[in-house]
Order: C-alpha cells, then sequence, then structure tokens
C-alpha cells in the first residue's frame, strides 16, 4: 500500500512538471503570455488599452462568428468576459463539449493593446480549439504557434469589419501584402493583420524587457529541430502572425488536426510564403521552408521598450483609436 502511496506521489509530480500526461475532465491550455504578475485593474493609471465597449465589441463578433462553427465540430463556445479581472493574459479551456475562451481585461488594459491586437487574441484562443495541426504532443489543443498562425490565417480575416486604419504599418509589411493581394478588401485584411500582430508583439517585448524591438523586416532567423509547442519568442511569433496573414489559401479552407496542408501554406504544395516559420516549427523532411531572410524597414528604429509602446501609441493615434 505504502510503495502504491510512493507511486502515485510521483505521478503526481511528474504530471506537475509536464512530463507525464494525466487525463483531466477539465483540461486547460497555456495562458497566451508566460505566466506573468501583472495587474492592471479598472481605473488603474496604466489601463492605456481599449476601453469596456471596445473589449465587448470586439468578442460579440468573435462569438457570433465561432458559436455556429464550434457546434458544427461538436462543442459548444463559452466566451468567459473578465473585463474586472486585472489578469494580463487569456486563456482556452474544455469540459467536456463545453469550450472555454477566458478574455481578462487586464490584457485589454495594457497599452500595447489596440482593438485589433485584442482580437488576435481572441482569435488565438479560439485557435487552441480548431487551430488544427499542430496539436500540443497527448493533448486536445492545437500548440502556441499553431494558434498563432491560426489567429492570422482564418480567424482575423472574418472578425475585422475593414475599417481598420492601417496607414502606420511599416512598408515592409504594406509592400509584401500588395504583391501578395493585388485586392483591394484582401490586402486590407493582410495589412490589418500586420497592424494586430505589432501590437501584440510589442506586448511581448514589454512583458519580456526585451531591448530589441520586434519588426517585419527582422524576421527570427533561429530553425528548431523539432516542433516546439511553448510560446515562441517575440520576433518569431510576429513573424507567425505576418506569414499566417500572407497566405493566400482560401479562408472557407478548414485545417486539418493531423497533416499540415489542409487549409494551410505549405512548401509541399507549391508556396513560397504564408508558410510557418522555422523558428518553432519542423515541417515533414524535404518540406522545410527556406530560411528568414531580413529586409530592409523604413520604419522608425526602436531600441527600449518604452521607446517601442511610444512608437505604437503614436501610431495607434494616428490610428484614431
Amino acid at each position: 500500500m505504502k510503495k502504491h502511496l510512493v507511486s502515485a506521489a510521483v505521478l503526481l509530480s511528474l504530471a506537475f512538471l509536464g512530463l507525464v500526461f494525466v487525463p483531466q475532465n477539465h483540461s486547460v491550455c497555456d495562458g497566451f503570455l508566460p505566466e506573468n504578475d501583472l495587474k492592471i485593474p479598472v481605473g488603474d493609471v496604466n489601463a492605456l488599452g481599449i476601453d469596456q465597449a471596445s473589449f465587448n465589441a470586439v468578442l460579440d463578433r468573435v462569438e457570433k462568428l465561432y458559436t455556429p462553427i464550434i457546434a458544427a465540430k461538436g462543442g459548444k463556445l463559452v466566451v468567459n468576459r473578465r473585463w474586472d479581472d486585472a489578469t494580463v493574459n487569456a486563456s482556452a479551456n474544455q469540459q467536456g463539449s463545453t469550450w472555454f475562451i477566458n478574455m481578462y481585461g487586464g490584457l485589454a488594459r495594457h497599452q500595447a493593446i489596440s482593438a485589433e491586437g485584442f482580437a488576435l487574441v481572441a482569435c488565438h484562443e479560439i485557435g487552441h480549439h480548431i487551430g488544427g495541426f499542430p496539436k500540443i504532443s497527448g493533448r486536445w489543443a492545437t500548440n502556441e504557434g499553431g494558434a498563432d498562425y491560426f489567429a492570422t490565417l482564418k480567424c482575423l480575416r472574418q472578425v475585422f469589419t475593414g475599417s481598420e486604419n492601417t496607414a502606420a504599418l511599416d512598408p515592409v509589411a504594406v509592400k509584401a501584402c500588395g504583391e501578395l493581394f493585388p485586392e483591394a478588401g484582401a490586402r486590407k485584411l493582410c495589412e490589418s493583420n500586420g497592424m494586430a500582430g505589432m501590437s501584440v508583439a510589442v506586448l511581448f517585448q514589454a512583458l519580456r524587457k526585451q531591448p530589441t524591438p520586434p519588426t517585419f523586416g527582422t524576421p527570427d532567423p533561429s530553425v528548431v529541430t523539432r516542433t516546439n509547442d511553448a510560446h515562441p519568442d517575440t520576433q518569431c511569433r510576429l513573424d507567425t502572425y505576418f506569414q499566417g496573414g500572407l497566405c493566400t489559401k482560401p479562408v472557407s479552407e478548414d485545417v486539418s488536426n493531423s497533416a499540415p496542408a489542409p487549409g494551410a501554406c505549405t512548401v509541399a504544395n507549391g508556396f513560397t510564403a504564408g508558410i510557418r516559420p522555422r523558428c518553432w516549427y519542423k515541417a515533414p523532411a524535404g518540406q522545410e521552408a527556406p530560411a528568414m531572410v531580413s529586409r530592409p524597414s523604413t520604419a522608425p528604429s526602436v531600441k527600449t521598450v518604452g521607446e517601442s509602446l511610444e512608437a505604437l501609441r503614436k501610431a495607434l493615434a494616428g490610428s484614431g483609436r
């Protein structure tokens, strides 16, 4: 009996460390951001993000769009709107056939977050549920990079209203969108994806206290030897948002839970843009994307978190946020 108790204790300890998968009725996916202690309550002096009306407007659109889509996949979507919660994060979880996304007011109030950036976070959480391949090993959820990719590949293109102001977008992103999407409406969606991605990337830079800002012209050159299920680094996540937005596959083509090509852009299918970045994704042998190459950017050079946030604030002010 004592031996069994010791074994159970060891299993629980390993499970807590993430070394053993223990099936649960209430399965929680990791937060959108790495765990952090930052809190931004209602009325805080640092509450410089979006207001409650914008918070709800974004979630209204996400909920209306994805309630029937998730129902068709056997789930019931519940959007927990925790505006009064000061937590700077978001998460997804499943309890049986009820699928939750948990959106916190603390995140929405962060000065880096625009309405577009907040919509991207909500789409990322939806992506954990239905973002398809690749899944976190042994779990129901699409991994972090996959959820990032799904956010701009599918979700934001349907959530955006078309009224987003993209005048402040880095010319590198504008040029790439223009080359791949000659039609004005599709080009605007690509640019809006870029604005959303930069909003969230500056948030990552701020929380990680990184001195070097993420930009569209400086893609992450690293190459993983196996797919990383955890949160990629800041530049890698911006690259993923950008590539998801550049994929020309139809939004109506669904992704697969077990294969990389359906609904997505892959080297095997002849695509050279819109591909999952190698800084977190390991493609099957012979199907690797080319290494990311830096491209000159005419955007202002910013070197500190404070300067990144100030540049973002100016861009958002110019867009009429």
